[in-house]
C-alpha cells in the first residue's frame, strides 16, 4: 500500500512547473558540458597541431577517424537511456554516474606525453593550393608535397584518448537532452527554461578563454601547463555536473517497457519532421566550425598587431615585474569572451522573440539575416580596414573592427542552440502522441550523431584545406620565435605576413564558412511542417488523458491492496 502511495505521488508530478530552484540546477549540466566544449575547441586543435606536432591534416584525420565510433556510441547510448528506468528516472542516473570519467578522460587527452619517434614516424600527401592556383592558365597542374614527420606514437595516443573522452561525453550529453522534456514539459516553460540554463551555463564558454591560456603559459614547458590547465577544468566542470543531479527531477512518468532498436528507428522515422531536422543539425554543424581557427587567429593573423614585448619592457621598468604577454594569452581570451557575452545575450532574445514568431519562421530569419553579416564583415576586414595592413594602426583599426562586429555575428551560435533543442523536443512530444513512447535517448542521439558527422567531416575538409594554403609554413616560424626569444629577440610581423594566403584561409573559415553554414541550415527547415499552437493543444489533451489513465490504473492497484 505504501509503495502504491508513493508512486501515486511520484507519478502526479507530472505536470508540476520547473521551478526557479531547479532551472539553476539544471544550468550546472550545461555549464560544465560547455566548458568541456570551449577547452576542447579552443586548445585541442592547437594541442594535437602545434604541440603534439601532428599538424592539421592528421588532426582533422583522428577527428575524422573518431566519428566511426559515434556511428555506433550515440544510437546505442540513445537506445541505453530510452530502456532505463529506475527511481531517479531513465536520464539523472547516467549525468551523476558518468560525468567523473568525463573528468578523467579530458584530462588524459591533454597528458604530456611524446613517443618522438620510438614507434616510427610518418607523412601525408597533401596538395599545395597556393603553388597549384598559380599554375593556371599555364598548363595546368596539380602540386603535392609531403607533409612534416608526424610521430606514429602521438598520433594513435592522440585517437584513442579522443574516443575514450567522446565514449564519456556521449553518455552525458545524450541524457542531458533527453532531460530537456522530461525536467519541462510544457512547451512555453520549456524554451524559457532551455533560454535561461544555456545563459547561466554559458559561463562555461567564457572561463576557458580566461584562465585556461594564462594558465598554460605559466609554465615553461607548454605539455606541462596544457596538463595541469585541463585538470583545473576538469574540476571546474565536473563538481557542477554532479550537483545539477540532486536539484532536478524527471516529471514524465514513463511506463517500464523494452522497446526494439528497430522498432525505435521506425517510430522516429516514420515523423516526417524527423529527417528534416536531422538534415538540418548536419548543416548547423557548419555554422560555427570556423570558431575552432579563433586561436590561430589570435596566434598568426594578430601577431605583431601590438607590441607586446615593449610593454612587458615598460611593465619591468614601471613597476618593477612583468607578465608574459602574446596574442595567443591577450587577443584570443578578448575575442573568446566577447563571443561568450554574445552567446548568452542571443540566447535571451529567444524567448520574447518567439512570442512574434514561430521557431521555424525565426531559425531561417536568423540563419539568412547573419549569413550576409558574416560576409559582410570578411569584406570589411579583408578590403575596408585590413587587418593584415603592413600599416600599423589600419591593422589594430582592422583588429578592433572585427572584435566588435564578431561580438554581433556570434548570436546565430547561442540561438540556434535553443531552437534546435526547443524544435528537437517538440518532435519528441510528438512521436509520443504518435506511438505511445517517450523516445528522448534515440531522438536526441540521431541529432547528436549527425551533428557530430558534419563537425568531423567538414573539420577534415577545411584543415586540409588550410593546410594547403601553406600552414605548415607557419608552424616552420613557430620554431624559429621560440629560437629567436632564446637570444632575446622577436619575429618580426613582416616574416608572417608573407604567408598572407594562409592567414586569409584561416580568416575565411571564421567568417564565410559560418555564411555558408548558416544558409544551408536554413534551406531543410522551407519543409518543416509544423503548427505550434495547435500541436500545444493536442499535447495537453495528450497528457490529461495519459493522466487520467494512470490515476485510473494506481487507484485500481490501491483497491487491490486493500483487499488483500
Amino acid at each position: 500500500m505504501a509503495q502504491v502511495k508513493k508512486s501515486r505521488k511520484n507519478i502526479l508530478n507530472n505536470l508540476k512547473n520547473a521551478t526557479t530552484r531547479e532551472i539553476l540546477a539544471f544550468s550546472l549540466l550545461p555549464f560544465g558540458l560547455l566548458t568541456f566544449t570551449n577547452v576542447i575547441g579552443g586548445a585541442l586543435n592547437v594541442y594535437f597541431s602545434d604541440v603534439l606536432g601532428l599538424g592539421l591534416v592528421a588532426t582533422g584525420l583522428i577527428l575524422a577517424l573518431t566519428k566511426v565510433w559515434d556511428a555506433i556510441n550515440d544510437p546505442m547510448m540513445g537506445m541505453i537511456v530510452d530502456r532505463t528506468r529506475t527511481k531517479w528516472g531513465k536520464c539523472r542516473p547516467w549525468v551523476i554516474s558518468m560525468s567523473i570519467p568525463l573528468c578523467v578522460s579530458l584530462v588524459l587527452l591533454f597528458a604530456p606525453v611524446d613517443f618522438g619517434d620510438r614507434f616510427g614516424t610518418f607523412s601525408l600527401s597533401q596538395i599545395n593550393l597556393e603553388e597549384t592556383i598559380a599554375t593556371i592558365g599555364n598548363g595546368f597542374h596539380v602540386i603535392r608535397e609531403q607533409s612534416g614527420e608526424i610521430s606514429v606514437g602521438n598520433f594513435w595516443y592522440a585517437v584513442i584518448a579522443y574516443l575514450i573522452f567522446y565514449t564519456f561525453n556521449t553518455a552525458v550529453d545524450i541524457p542531458y537532452q533527453g532531460l530537456t522534456p522530461l525536467v519541462f514539459p510544457q512547451s512555453e516553460v520549456r524554451v524559457k527554461a532551455i533560454s535561461w540554463s544555456n545563459i547561466i551555463g554559458s559561463i562555461g564558454t567564457v572561463l576557458p578563454s580566461i584562465i585556461f591560456f594564462p594558465i598554460v603559459y605559466a609554465f615553461k614547458d607548454e605539455r606541462q601547463g596544457y596538463f595541469v590547465a585541463a585538470i583545473v577544468f576538469a574540476v571546474l566542470a565536473g563538481v557542477p555536473m554532479i550537483a545539477s543531479f540532486f536539484g532536478i527531477k524527471e516529471k514524465v512518468y514513463i511506463k517500464p517497457q523494452k522497446v526494439k532498436y528497430t522498432k525505435t528507428l521506425k517510430m522516429i522515422f516514420s515523423n516526417n519532421n524527423m529527417t528534416v531536422l536531422i538534415v538540418t543539425a548536419f548543416f548547423s554543424a557548419i555554422t560555427n566550425i570556423g570558431a575552432m581557427f579563433l586561436m590561430y587567429f589570435a596566434k598568426w593573423n594578430c601577431y605583431g598587431i601590438f607590441d607586446f614585448p615593449a610593454i612587458e619592457a615598460w611593465m619591468k621598468s614601471t613597476l618593477g615585474f612583468s607578465i608574459p604577454l602574446s596574442e595567443e594569452g591577450i587577443l584570443f581570451p578578448l575575442l573568446s569572451i566577447s563571443s561568450g557575452i554574445s552567446y548568452m545575450l542571443s540566447m535571451a532574445i529567444v524567448p520574447p522573440l518567439l512570442k512574434k514568431m514561430d521557431k521555424k519562421t525565426l531559425w531561417i530569419r536568423m540563419s539568412l539575416i547573419f549569413a550576409v553579416a558574416d560576409v559582410l564583415v570578411f569584406l570589411i576586414c579583408m578590403y575596408v580596414v585590413p587587418y593584415t595592413s603592413a600599416d600599423l594602426a589600419v591593422a589594430r583599426a582592422g583588429f578592433a573592427v572585427y572584435a566588435i562586429l564578431r561580438f554581433f555575428t556570434n548570436f546565430p551560435v547561442g540561438m540556434s542552440l535553443v531552437l534546435i533543442t526547443a524544435i528537437f523536443s517538440d518532435t519528441v512530444d510528438t512521436i509520443e502522441m504518435e506511438s505511445g513512447e517517450r523516445l528522448e535517448g534515440a531522438v536526441f542521439s540521431f541529432k547528436s550523431l549527425v551533428n557530430k558527422f558534419g563537425v568531423a567531416g567538414f573539420n577534415l575538409i577545411i584543415m586540409a584545406i588550410v593546410n594547403a594554403f601553406g600552414y605548415e609554413n607557419l608552424q616552420l616560424l613557430a620554431t624559429r620565435k621560440e629560437e629567436l626569444a632564446a637570444v632575446g629577440q622577436t619575429l618580426q610581423r613582416s616574416e608572417v605576413l608573407q604567408y598572407e594566403p594562409a592567414l586569409n584561409a584561416i580568416f575565411f573559415m571564421l567568417t564565410v564558412m559560418g555564411a555558408i553554414g548558416l544558409v544551408l541550415q536554413a534551406i531543410p527547415m522551407f519543409f518543416y511542417k509544423f503548427n505550434e499552437k495547435e500541436n500545444e493543444e493536442k499535447i495537453a489533451k495528450f497528457r490529461e488523458e495519459k493522466e487520467a489513465r494512470l490515476q485510473a490504473e494506481l487507484d485500481a492497484a490501491m483497491a487491490a491492496q486493500s483487499q488483500k
